[in-house]
C-alpha cells in the first residue's frame, strides 16, 4: 500500500494569476518528491483564467477560521506568504509555533521600497528569526539574513513557468500586422500603472514618445492602471495602449512580447523583466528600489540602467538598442541565455523543495 503523502499547506494573501501555473508546477514535481502541495488563500485574483491543478481553499482572513482549517488535515509543514500588515499573520505564525507545525516565511526579507526603515527592518529581522525557514526570493537578500539563521534560508529565484508558454509561430511582422501596430521597431511596457503611485513610471515613456517623429519607432503600453492624464500625454502617431491582456494559454501576451524589440520598464521592475528576458528583449530601467528580479539584469550585458529620473539617458539607451541590430541582437541572446540559467521554474521549486525537506526532517529527528 502506498504511503499517503505530507502535506505542504501554503497560506497567502491574494494569488496573482502568474503564481499559478507556478504553483501548478510545484504541485506536480512535490508530488513526485512524496509531498501533497495545496493552497489556502484569502482571494483569488479574478482575472486568472489559468485552471488550478493544485487543491486551493478561499476564505477570508479570519485567525479562527484559518486555524480550524490547518487542523482539519494537519501539514507537515505550513509556507507563510503574508505581507507584515496582513493582521493574520502574526498570530498565525505563533499558534503554528505553539503548535509544533514547522514554518516557513516566503519572504523578500525587507521591505525594498524602503530598505533603510529602521522599525520595518526591526519587524522583518524578528520574523527572520521566528520561522524554522526562509525561503528567499533571491541569492542576494542573503545579505539580510543574520549569519545565526543562514542555516535555513534557502534560496527560490523568483520566476514565472516558461514551460506553460505558448510556442509562437507568426512573424514579428504578421503579429503586428494582426494588432495593427505600424512601428518598424517597438518598445514594450508591461506592468499594473498604478500601483503605489505610478512606481513603474510608465509617464516617463510616454514623455519620451511624445517627442519622437512618426516612423521607424514607436512605444506599446500593456496592463492596467492606465490614469487618464497619462493617456492624454500620448502621442497617437508612436503610442499605443493595447490594456490587460489575459488569456488561458498565455498565448496573446507571448505574441506581444514576440512582436516587440526592446522592453523599458522605467521603474520597480519584477516579473515583467523575466518574460521580457525569455523572449529575448533586452531591458532598460532606471534605478532606484527595485525588487529582486533585479539582479538578472547585467547592465551592458542584456540590458541597461540609467540614473532615476534621466529621461534623456533612458532615450539614449532605448534608441541605442533601437538603432543597432547587431548589438541588439547580443543583448537578445545574453537575455535569454541568462533568464534560463538564473531563473528556471525548476530552479525556483528546488528551493522550496529544499526548505520543505530541511524542515520535515527536522521535524522528525523531534518525534
Amino acid at each position: 500500500m502506498e504511503n499517503p503523502r505530507k502535506l505542504v499547506l501554503l497560506i497567502s494573501n491574494t494569488v496573482m494569476h502568474y503564481r499559478v501555473s507556478v504553483y501548478n508546477y510545484f504541485w506536480k514535481r512535490f508530488r513526485e518528491d512524496g509531498y501533497e502541495f495545496q493552497v489556502l488563500t484569502n482571494r483569488m485574483q479574478p482575472q486568472n483564467q489559468i485552471r488550478p491543478e493544485f487543491e486551493v481553499a478561499e476564505m477570508p482572513f479570519n485567525f479562527q477560521d484559518y486555524c480550524r482549517a490547518v487542523l482539519e488535515k494537519p501539514p507537515a509543514v505550513v509556507i507563510l506568504f503574508l505581507h507584515l500588515k496582513d493582521r493574520m499573520f502574526w498570530p498565525m505564525v505563533h499558534w503554528l509555533k505553539w503548535k509544533g507545525i514547522p514554518v516557513a516565511f516566503w519572504t523578500k526579507t525587507r521591505n525594498l521600497d524602503e530598505p533603510d526603515s529602521f522599525f520595518r527592518n526591526a519587524l522583518f529581522d524578528y520574523m527572520l528569526w521566528l520561522h524554522d525557514g526562509l525561503i528567499l526570493y533571491s541569492d542576494d537578500l542573503i545579505k539580510y539574513v543574520s549569519p545565526r539563521q543562514k542555516h535555513k534560508a534557502f534560496p527560490a529565484n523568483n520566476t514565472i513557468n516558461f514551460e506553460d508558454f505558448p510556442a509562437v509561430k507568426e512573424s514579428k511582422e504578421e503579429i503586428k500586422r494582426q494588432l495593427g501596430i505600424p512601428f518598424k521597431k517597438t518598445v514594450l511596457f508591461t506592468g499594473r500603472m498604478d500601483v503605489d503611485g505610478g512606481r513603474k513610471r510608465v509617464d516617463h515613456l510616454i514623455e519620451i514618445f511624445r517627442d519622437v517623429k512618426a516612423g521607424d519607432a514607436g512605444l506599446v503600453i500593456v496592463g492596467s492602471g492606465m490614469k487618464e492624464e497619462w493617456r492624454t500625454r500620448m502621442n497617437p502617431q508612436t503610442t499605443m495602449y493595447l490594456g490587460e491582456i489575459h488569456d488561458p494559454q498565455n498565448l496573446q501576451i507571448s505574441r506581444v512580447f514576440k512582436m516587440a524589440d526592446v522592453c523599458a520598464i522605467p521603474g520597480h521592475v519584477g516579473l515583467s523583466l523575466n518574460q521580457a528576458f525569455y523572449f529575448g528583449l533586452p531591458v532598460v530601467t532606471e534605478e532606484g528600489n527595485h525588487p529582486p528580479e533585479i539582479g538578472y539584469l547585467q547592465p551592458g550585458r542584456n540590458g541597461f540602467i540609467v540614473p532615476e529620473n534621466d529621461l534623456a539617458q533612458l532615450r539614449d539607451k532605448l534608441f541605442t538598442l533601437l538603432n543597432n541590430d547587431a548589438l541588439r541582437a547580443e543583448f537578445s541572446r545574453h537575455a535569454r541565455e541568462d533568464i534560463l540559467k538564473n531563473a528556471s521554474v525548476e530552479g525556483m521549486y528546488r528551493g522550496f523543495r529544499d526548505c520543505v525537506q530541511f524542515l520535515d526532517g527536522a521535524k522528525q529527528k523531534t518525534t
